[in-house]
């Protein structure tokens, strides 16, 4: 059974090589700043490539470069790649895009009543300013926070897990509420709120659709402002120059690996399909 997982993983990852791929191609092509972060920032340090029980990529482009990635994707994208994000695929709800690899199936938990289009995936997300009084983040926080959840209540996601009763009720609430707003309106007023403070220069940046806390997902610019390439597997992906300051803060002792354990991915995929991808 864990032959059979592992073997699982590591198509999974020749899959996501091709995403990487085509990401650093459309970049590198048209002289977007892009960076590896979280999980797959600490597995080009640690492992020269993917956290061996991981099973996502995550990048993060300046949301002053962002709409113009997103422009590229839609003129240029390869034949065997979809981009999705909710102002394209209106059954999505996150906001962030993701680079989808065509004829492929990949449903999780949280996704398996959602309608939107479902494929192996890499996870792009927008960094976007955020204001540098405390006040005022947690402010932007709350908003943040309230029309997320909405707007995922509203796309039927699914997130409490059984047992988990004061988030089940919360969802519930948010699931009610969610009927009296259109998509469009949340869709809307989540991408105004997430550009609030776009073209201000403050000290921080966040992955604002990320799976940390608004707080946690809070990292320094100045992290950001240089690149270095890093071996990742077969290829050669950005990084902040500051990463290692990066995964200090994510992480602590990035260079120690859990304990067994505690080796998990947390995207619980319940359907999976590779199509023609039989590597």
């Amino acid at each position: 059974m864990a032959n059979e997982l592992n073997q699982t993983t590591e198509k999974l990852h020749k899959c996501q090589l091709l995403l990487a791929s085509e990401l650093k191609r459309l970049c590198e092509k048209h002289n977007i700043k892009y960076y590896m972060i979280a999980g797959t920032l600490l597995g080009a340090v640690r492992h020269k490539g993917f956290i061996p029980w991981d099973d996502d990529m995550d990048f993060a482009i300046m949301r002053c470069d962002y709409a113009r990635f997103l422009k590229v994707c839609k003129a240029e994208l390869g034949e065997d790649f979809v981009l999705q994000e909710m102002f394209i695929d209106k059954n999505y709800a996150l906001p962030m895009a993701k680079l989808l690899l065509k004829g492929t199936v990949l449903a999780e938990y949280t996704t398996v009543n959602n309608k939107a289009l479902k494929g192996i995936y890499i996870d792009v997300f927008p960094f976007d300013s955020i204001p540098d009084s405390e006040a005022l983040r947690k402010k932007h926080s709350r908003k943040i926070y309230i029309l997320k959840y909405l707007f995922l209540a509203k796309q039927s996601y699914k997130f409490p897990k059984k047992g988990e009763y004061k988030k089940s009720l919360i969802y519930a609430l948010l699931k009610f509420a969610s009927f009296f707003v259109t998509k469009s309106f949340l869709r809307n007023s989540l991408e105004n709120e997430l550009c609030r403070f776009k073209g201000e220069k403050t000290k921080k940046v966040a992955a604002i659709g990320g799976a940390y806390p608004y707080s946690k997902e809070s990292v320094e610019r100045q992290w950001f402002e240089e690149s270095v390439e890093l071996d990742f597997e077969n290829i050669k992906l950005s990084a902040p120059k500051d990463y290692t300051e990066y995964l200090t803060y994510f992480y602590g002792d990035y260079m120690t690996p859990p304990p067994e354990d505690k080796r998990e991915n947390r995207h619980n995929v319940v359907k999976l399909d590779f199509g023609k991808y039989n590597f």
